[in-house]
């Protein structure tokens, strides 16, 4: 008799990791925190040279950014599929909104390797063996 497997869901750093490989992967994740957290800051999806605006970051290294998270992420339009109601409730939490920014004061700041590293953990709505067939 068969046993049924699970189904697990590849996680965000897995998928990217085998689109973009691992400095890549850490790239596309680095842009996908970045961008999160510049639209709670900003109310709205931003633009790329919004993010670039927000981080104090040249134009052409947001653009550098953004196509490797576009390679690393071929079937997502946005880094907005990645963060979950959670993670943005931390992020906004994170700025403080409230207060910080009422007051005119922007905490900019580069995203703890910890930080991108559990954004990758969450899980992807992907199943595991779409990524990588049925050897995992």
């Amino acid at each position: 008799m068969a046993t049924k497997r699970s189904r697990r869901k590849a996680t965000w750093m897995e998928i990217s990791v085998k689109h973009a490989g691992f400095r890549g992967a850490g790239t596309a994740l680095k842009w996908a925190y970045s961008w999160a957290y510049a639209r709670e800051a900003l109310g709205h999806d931003p633009t790329v040279d919004e993010v670039a605006d927000w981080w104090r970051m040249s134009r052409r290294t947001a653009f550098r950014a953004q196509a490797t998270f576009r390679e690393a992420f071929p079937d997502l339009d946005s880094p907005a599929q990645l963060t979950s109601p959670e993670m943005r409730a931390r992020l906004r939490n994170q700025l403080g909104l409230a207060g910080r920014l009422d007051r005119g004061e922007h905490p900019r700041r580069e995203p703890t390797d910890s930080e991108i590293l559990e954004l990758g953990q969450q899980l992807s709505d992907v199943p595991i063996e779409d990524l990588f067939g049925d050897d995992q």
